[in-house]
């Protein structure tokens, strides 16, 4: 359900962005917070089994989720673009250079070259595989050693001050460049660390709101915040949210992930439509920004109704064609992978068992092998 309702709020946010000024970035934050806590509970359940990460089938698995949407993508994309040239990405022969950015996971990073505006979104999929790229051995050197606690301290404490010297540094040389602070790993990537923080100790995050009344506090204040913050103005270039707004949006998202990840009873009825709009959630945020711009003739700014809802529905109508063709494509992939290698790459090992306890004995989160987006 959380995956649902963070898309819709990207959607919302890209539909109507004069209103819903904070909804996109309110969508990613509970992506990036929902992100590290799924993905740190996948690397936990290997070490428990196996005493070890197997990288190479971490690896294999993030790609074979990963990329036949992205390729399925930017392919069409390419074709679009050289055949019609309908945002002037021809033109401007930036075409292999967005290939080359939304393939290598560069859109968070400021480049030496122009890319287009239709794989903007895909920022926030860099920031993620930036950030797997090195968490699993933190992970593992921190549980070895019993430092998960500080693992997340220092973490959190360095993120937040890169961002601070970031957006200083925007402020006072080049205001103009806050679309390039926005997009870097370090301004965002604390919803990372939060949600893998969360994972870690949710045994004891989960007894502070065991109570009932308690949860349905938690969950209507965390639910409020969230709202208001989707209203928020300029959101993607105001130090404001980037210091307040943003970690307020963090911390409410974090409420309510382990909420979702503690809960027992079945979800409500009502809450089957986010259930599905979460399935196929991953290839929705890919499509839904390029098909807003070549809907509106090049131009992100606020959809008329008919347009928006229209660019909505034929985001999903994709999203779903997607997740039954090129998605399940990968999934049969990753089956085939595990069905022929038990482990391939490098690997470190956890000795020390008593050291894993308390901090990932609960139970495995569902679908573990699924990405954020997905």
């Amino acid at each position: 359900m959380l995956r649902g309702a963070a898309v819709a709020a990207v959607l919302l946010g890209h539909s109507w962005p004069g209103i819903f000024q904070g909804a996109g970035i309110v969508g990613v934050i509970v992506f990036f917070v929902l992100s590290g806590y799924l993905i740190t509970g996948v690397l936990l359940s290997d070490i428990e089994r196996h005493r070890k990460i197997r990288y190479g089938r971490f690896y294999a698995h993030r790609a074979f989720r990963l990329l036949p949407a992205l390729i399925s993508f930017l392919g069409v994309y390419a074709i679009a673009e050289l055949t019609t040239d309908f945002l002037g990405d021809r033109s401007k022969g930036i075409i292999g250079y967005t290939l080359l950015a939304g393939l290598g996971y560069l859109k968070d990073l400021p480049l030496p070259f122009d890319v287009s505006m239709a794989i903007g979104p895909l920022w926030t999929l860099a920031v993620e595989e930036q950030f797997y790229l090195v968490w699993p051995a933190l992970l593992l050197f921190a549980l070895r050693r019993n430092v998960q606690a500080r693992l997340i301290g220092w973490s959190a404490a360095l993120v937040f001050s890169l961002m601070t010297v970031s957006v200083v540094l925007m402020l006072t040389l080049a205001p103009h460049l806050h679309s390039l602070v926005y997009a870097l790993p370090t301004t965002w990537g604390l919803g990372l660390i939060l949600g893998s923080g969360l994972r870690l100790f949710r045994l004891h995050l989960s007894s502070w709101i065991s109570s009932p009344r308690h949860r349905r506090l938690a969950m209507a204040c965390s639910a409020v915040v969230l709202a208001g913050l989707t209203f928020f103005p300029k959101a993607n270039e105001s130090p404001v949210f980037f210091f307040v707004g943003g970690p307020l949006a963090m911390v409410g998202a974090g409420v309510l992930v382990v909420l979702a990840a503690s809960r027992t009873r079945l979800m409500p009825g009502w809450t089957r439509a986010f259930q599905v709009l979460g399935t196929i959630s991953y290839a929705a945020y890919l499509w839904n920004y390029p098909v807003i711009l070549w809907l509106n003739g090049g131009s992100t700014a606020d959809l008329p109704p008919l347009v928006a809802v229209t660019a909505i529905l034929l985001t999903l109508m994709l999203a779903g064609i997607s997740w039954h063709t090129v998605e399940r494509l990968g999934r049969i992939a990753r089956q085939r992978f595990d069905n022929h290698h038990s482990f391939e790459g490098p690997v470190m090992e956890v000795k020390a068992q008593g050291r894993l306890t308390g901090a990932s004995s609960a139970s495995q989160p569902s679908r573990t092998g699924q990405a954020p987006f997905g």
